[in-house]
């Protein structure tokens, strides 16, 4: 197993991190907020939600980003073609 496979692997661990870290940022924003408002759970679930869509927004362009790093590196896509022959 060589050392690259090791940074690869970590380096989804943290997308998990960063899920956690923007949930809890996001929803301990609007509990604050709800709690100076009086509102709760309104903006909790609203920064949860904010959260999860940037996170998902983040992830796509994270796996684009990697897909067409190992396009470029000969990756797969045999023939490089538009369809069957």
């Amino acid at each position: 197993m060589s050392v690259s496979g090791f940074g690869e692997g970590y380096s989804y661990v943290a997308v998990g991190f960063q899920l956690a870290a923007a949930i809890l940022v996001f929803g301990g924003l609007g509990w604050l907020l709800d709690g100076v408002l009086h509102t709760r759970p309104l903006f909790a679930l609203v920064g949860f939600a904010l959260a999860t869509v940037g996170w998902f927004v983040s992830l796509y362009y994270r796996v684009q980003r990697d897909t067409e790093a190992g396009k470029g590196k000969g990756g797969s896509g045999g023939g490089g073609g538009k369809g069957k022959a």
